[in-house]
């Protein structure tokens, strides 16, 4: 064992035997008091009876030989309790009678003290007397032989000691196997997980027989493999698609470079070589870029807070999109830029320009030459709604959800380049992360409709300045 680690199951075994023998072992010395109590009230009891008959028995003959022969009889009902008289005239210096068959008075010296009359005088060999006044001012003296009694206690406490020593060790050795059961069986589920292949086959172990902890945990392994799983494929189509698709623009970049430079040309062809190039260059640009925003969500879901500031989107926008007019242009396609409303935010400025320029590339690229793309940024009560509309194919309504997922990649169109399943994924981190909403429709257009419900996360006053559409 490792310097530091610890034992679950041995600590837990030690804390039940310690907690429970502890409970044990009070109620056992809290029984044997009340024992050792109740005989003892029981022995005084006698005692005052055995002096009360004796008074009576003096008040009735007052001859100590009638008050021997009585005695007799008294002891023969307490044969278990040996007994013993003795009476004090008045001046309680001169014994008047003493009656003692078992030579009690040999081994104890009742003292007739006014200060100890009606107090339980103990002495050794377990006896116990009590002297008070009576008749005729006399002094009644009795001594009981409390043995019996008192082994009782004695027997009853050791077998209680006896039994809380059988018990301790019974608790140890039974919260030993029920724990120890416990920990081999987390140590075979922790050994088959270390044999876990995360794309090979499911977790091998029988849970059945296993505590429902166990099994909880055996479950929740198994839904953290199939995670895992699922993530290393994802990951593993994403690498293998993206090698895929970034050689074969850089490839086509290398060609056409190596053809222009085979034979002198003219300069416009060279610049329709650029251009070519330049159009290549912006599709990986935004590959990568795409490729750094998501592997860098968690980061910045993290300093969220330090990436916030305020700012107006529509401007941004129009400046952002700018690019994106001039990819729709060479398309063939129309992009219409309308802003209205006081669209002022609080929030991640670069994530949700991010986010617009997704949507918009998007809909350009799924739109057929000579249609149109119009882009919407409105503030509304409380909120910013940017709006996407195309005349594209549209999202099937099966896969509305699914499109959101990082590298979920949908069927391909015609002459379009699949992608690699990054651009809506971003769409979705960047709304989540200001507390919005994104809602998939169908657009007037005939094709797919994307619109982004922003929160503003800040009170903002009234303002008359209203951006112009454009």
């Amino acid at each position: 064992m490792k310097r530091g680690s610890w034992s679950l199951a041995s600590r837990l075994t030690k804390l039940f035997a310690f907690t429970t023998s502890a409970l044990v072992l009070v109620i056992t010395l809290v029984s044997a008091w009340f024992v050792f109590r109740t005989s003892d009230q029981a022995l005084e009891g006698l005692l005052r009876a055995q002096l009360e008959a004796m008074e009576h028995l003096y008040a009735t003959g007052k001859d100590a030989a009638f008050l021997q022969d009585q005695a007799k009889k008294l002891q023969q009902l307490h044969v278990e309790n040996p007994m013993a008289w003795r009476i004090w005239r008045p001046d309680g210096h001169e014994v008047w009678t003493t009656i003692d068959e078992t030579a009690l008075f040999q081994g104890a010296e009742l003292s007739p003290d006014p200060a100890l009359w009606g107090i339980e005088q103990r002495f050794a060999g377990d006896l116990l007397g009590m002297v008070r006044r009576g008749q005729a001012d006399h002094l009644f003296g009795c001594l009981v032989d409390g043995t019996y009694q008192l082994n009782q206690l004695r027997r009853y406490t050791a077998l209680g000691l006896v039994l809380v020593l059988a018990t301790i060790s019974i608790i140890f050795w039974v919260g030993h196997l029920q724990v120890g059961r416990v920990a081999r069986t987390m140590r075979k589920v922790a050994a088959s997980a270390r044999q876990l292949d995360a794309v090979a086959e499911p977790l091998h172990f029988d849970s059945r027989d296993a505590p429902e902890e166990i099994r909880e945990l055996v479950s929740a392994l198994q839904e953290m493999r199939n995670n895992v799983q699922a993530e290393t494929e994802r990951n593993r189509v994403f690498t293998a698609s993206m090698a895929h698709e970034l050689r074969s623009p850089i490839q086509n970049l290398m060609g056409e470079t190596e053809v222009a430079l085979m034979t002198p040309r003219e300069g416009a062809e060279y610049r329709r070589v650029l251009v070519s190039h330049l159009q290549e260059l912006r599709d990986l640009a935004d590959a990568v870029d795409n490729l750094v925003t998501i592997c860098s969500l968690r980061k910045r879901d993290a300093n969220l807070l330090q990436t916030r500031e305020s700012f107006d989107l529509a401007p941004e926008a129009r400046l952002r999109l700018a690019r994106e007019k001039g990819y729709a242009s060479a398309r063939g396609v129309q992009l219409n830029i309308e802003c209205h409303g006081d669209t002022r935010l609080y929030g991640d400025r670069e994530g949700l320009l991010r986010a617009m320029r997704n949507l918009t590339a998007n809909a350009i690229e799924w739109s057929a030459a000579g249609s149109q793309v119009d882009v919407s940024v409105a503030g509304e009560n409380g909120r910013v709604v940017v709006t996407v509309d195309d005349a594209g194919p549209g999202v099937p309504e099966e896969l509305k959800e699914k499109i959101f997922d990082a590298f979920f990649r949908g069927p391909q169109a015609k002459g379009r380049r699949i992608g690699y399943g990054l651009g809506l994924a971003i769409v979705r981190s960047a709304v989540d992360s200001q507390g919005g909403r994104v809602e998939v429709g169908r657009s007037p257009k005939g094709g797919a409709r994307f619109c982004l419900l922003l929160p503003r996360n800040l009170h903002l006053p009234p303002t008359d300045d209203t951006p112009t559409p454009t």
